[in-house]
């Protein structure tokens, strides 16, 4: 059983004294306000539009199923990561997992867009950007 010690304010330290008055002052002064204090704004960029979805119905559906390989890929590589001895030997494989991961579901928002070029120029992965971009060599199908 642990108990809780109870120290006096006499016993601690001046430096937890200063920083105990501190945050009991600005506690106060959020105590007096009608509103709560504006959020700090956040260091990550906010994430690229969605384009707008597929009329076809079979676009989403197979969004659905990349979508479900993305997740089964998430459940084997959080198996494989509790193995300490399978990480410290395959550390690049498993990082592998993760790119699959993400090239899979780029892809499957690129399947489901009605704009498919609008929603290739909105993939984060530079390189896999730069290959569904890239020009043909020859003419497909010709």
């Amino acid at each position: 059983m642990s108990h809780l010690q109870i120290v006096s304010s006499d016993a601690l330290p001046e430096h937890q004294r200063q920083v105990d008055i501190i945050q009991a002052r600005i506690r106060s002064e959020l105590s007096g306000l009608r509103e709560p204090p504006a959020a700090r704004p956040s260091i990550f960029k906010p994430p690229p539009p969605r384009p707008a979805p597929s009329a076809n119905q079979l676009d989403h559906r197979l969004a659905q199923e990349l979508d479900h390989v993305v997740r089964k890929l998430e459940q084997l590589g959080a198996v494989l990561a509790d193995n300490p001895i399978l990480i410290h030997r395959h550390m690049a494989e498993l990082q592998s997992i993760d790119l699959i991961k993400q090239v899979i579901g780029h892809i499957a928002r690129v399947v489901e867009a009605e704009d498919e070029e609008w929603a290739v120029e909105r993939i984060t992965l530079q390189d896999l950007r730069a290959r569904l971009q890239r020009k043909a060599i020859r003419p497909i199908g010709g």
